[in-house]
């Protein structure tokens, strides 16, 4: 019945092209005549976007708002606190961001995909000692730029490891060779947070012990595979989190604490509610655990995983489709933890923090070592970030789950060349990607959510699905889409979509065109039809646009013929194209019958946003 959950056949009608994507980097960029000659003969449906300026739907909840990355240390360097910067000019709430690494050793350098503070170390006579002074540094940069740290307990440190022979890059993922000195180093981060921040500040930040623990390469019992059984390691993982959990709240009772901080695994999850409804608690002795927000994570691409191997990274073609999975990560994932979540509801109601919710694979790699990973500084992701962000507010209302946050994960790797590929919303240059602006696209919506409707029905093809991904991310294992109800069935997305905002005498628009495929090509007449305006009188109309040709300094970069280490004659060029860009100048119209009217045409992996202002009478 997987067959039924989404066709694998393009309905008729698409009006767009395939090429292959194994072509070794670089792509060449394509013009616009170049686009419009290469689409299908069959003339593109047009679309017509329908928008109710007086239909109000709810609140536009900035779910949105977190980041995450590995590297700790790149906070506090120029072109981290440059990167936050950014994000806090624009505007709103703040942003979550979630670093990882705050209680790792290391020789206080960081490395690509990882960080350190070294704040816990023991002496020859096996004493502990605390040093706050790279946590300081990190922390104190995050608040400095209006940020809510999202706090990872973990790693463990080198001298508290119970398998410290294993080496200093091998014995994080280990439990506590002593659970009382755990959680006497989680009282005193917690202390140390509240002694430097104030409890009002720290009690609005989030916490949660490790990161990904049903995944052995994230959390181990024993360097021996045999021994190191997921039931060990769930046990240990218990113990981990309830030690952690008592340090924390001795501090302050009123801090909230978290997880699992799962990676795709039901089973996990579910293990992890199921105990802290029923099980023991390690430190307390009683049934039962407290849990303030459930945490996990989605990940969804085709993208062939990199392979190291002794002449270096490598990867198998044809292995797997090169192309981000809407489907599963939006859908399928989501509606696999609801399943779970609805057998508790003491929890379900929860605080849902999705803080790794995004489609790419490979922390360290990118474009040299697959070309697969260009989306990542395209148009692409932008559009893709969008329409996740409606989808799962279409899904939040829909199923009534209270998600307040989903991570898009923002890796910075220095010492990388331009445009390397990574998990970032700026290049190593300090470079806006188009991503970025898709975060200022968001930024720029309303508070509250308009009715807006497509009338599309060119629809979405899961890459999953055609790939014969399996994974097991339907609902349930036994599940069909038949067995769901109507509310609950993942059915396929159209290609044009809509989401629109309003704030007093303005309405926002997002509307966008992309399908899941990344090398699609071929143009949409868009048609955007604004109602309940009887009152206004005239209207000015903004046209703000991401694609292959606005609001690209990827695109630059392409055309310098890709330098890895580009002048800074290069670097002025890119950077005079990085920032979020009109397509067309600002217009007035006259509403007739309370209805405007805007025309446009949308490029595949293209966004454009409309800023709809009331003039003054």
């Amino acid at each position: 019945m997987r067959e039924a959950l989404v066709s694998t056949r393009i309905p008729p009608g698409l009006a767009v092209s395939f090429k292959s994507s194994r072509k070794q980097f670089p792509i060449s960029n394509r013009s616009e005549q170049a686009v419009t000659q290469s689409m299908t003969a069959q003339e593109p449906s047009s679309v017509t976007i329908s928008i109710d300026a007086q239909s109000e739907t709810g609140p536009l909840d900035r779910i949105w708002r977190c980041i995450g990355y590995n590297e700790i240390n790149w906070t506090y360097t120029p072109i981290g606190k440059q990167v936050l910067r950014a994000m806090q000019e624009l505007g709103e709430d703040a942003f979550y961001v979630r670093v990882m690494g705050s209680f790792s050793s290391g020789n206080r350098r960081s490395y690509s995909g990882w960080g350190t503070t070294n704040c816990y170390t023991e002496d020859a006579a096996g004493r502990a000692h605390y040093d706050w002074s790279i946590t300081d540094r990190l922390y104190d940069t995050l608040v400095e730029y209006g940020c809510k740290p999202m706090v990872v307990l973990g790693f463990m440190p080198h001298d508290l490891s119970a398998h410290s022979e294993t080496g200093l890059f091998h014995s994080w993922r280990y439990p506590p060779k002593d659970y009382r000195r755990w959680q006497e180093l989680n009282f005193r981060f917690a202390e140390h947070l509240l002694e430097r921040y104030g409890k009002e500040e720290i009690r609005t930040w989030f916490f949660a012990p490790w990161n990904e623990p049903d995944e052995r390469m994230a959390f181990s019992c024993d360097p021996d595979e045999a021994r190191d059984t997921p039931q060990r390691r769930q046990e240990e993982y218990l113990k981990l989190f309830d030690h952690a959990a008592a340090g924390i709240r001795a501090a302050d009772e009123n801090l909230r604490l978290g997880g699992p901080e799962c990676d795709k695994s039901t089973e996990f999850l579910e293990f992890f509610l199921e105990q802290c409804k029923h099980g023991i608690d390690h430190v307390t002795g009683k049934k039962g655990r407290q849990l303030d927000f459930v945490s996990m994570h989605g990940k969804a691409t085709g993208i062939q995983p990199v392979q190291l191997g002794p002449s270096g990274p490598s990867v198998q073609p044809g292995a797997c489709v090169p192309m981000p999975d809407f489907d599963l990560l939006v859908r399928r994932r989501l509606l696999a933890y609801d399943n779970v979540l609805r057998k508790y509801p003491e929890f379900h109601s929860l605080p849902w923090i999705c803080n790794e919710w995004d489609i790419d694979f490979g922390t360290i790699y990118g474009i040299h070592d697959s070309s697969d990973y260009r989306f990542r500084d395209t148009s692409y992701y932008p559009v893709f970030l969008i329409r996740m962000v409606k989808e799962m507010l279409d899904l939040k209302q829909r199923l009534g789950i209270n998600l307040t946050h989903i991570g898009t994960w923002a890796f910075f790797f220095h010492g990388s060349r331009c445009f390397e590929g990574h998990r970032a919303l700026f290049d190593p240059m300090g470079i806006r990607k188009p991503v970025f602006n898709g975060f200022e696209m968001l930024s720029r919506l309303g508070k509250k959510r308009l009715a807006a409707v497509t009338d599309d029905t060119e629809l979405d093809i899961s890459a999953g699905q055609e790939a014969g991904i399996e994974g097991g991310r339907c609902p349930t294992e036994t599940e069909t889409l038949d067995d769901l109800p109507q509310e609950r069935r993942i059915l396929p997305r159209p290609q044009v979509d809509v989401l629109a905002a309003r704030d007093g005498d303005c309405v926002q628009v997002l509307v966008w065109s992309q399908v899941y495929r990344c090398d699609a090509i071929g143009d949409r007449p868009v048609d955007v039809i604004i109602r309940g305006l009887e009152d206004w009188v005239r209207v000015r109309i903004s046209h703000y646009r991401i694609d292959e040709r606005h609001s690209n300094a990827h695109t630059v970069w392409e055309e310098l013929k890709c330098p890895d280490w580009p002048t800074d004659e290069q670097v002025a060029a890119m950077r005079s194209r990085e920032g979020l860009e009109k397509y067309e100048a600002d217009r007035e119209l006259t509403p007739a019958g309370g209805r405007v009217s805007i025309q446009t045409v949308l490029p595949m992996h293209s966004v454009s946003l409309l800023l709809v202002n009331r003039c003054s009478d």
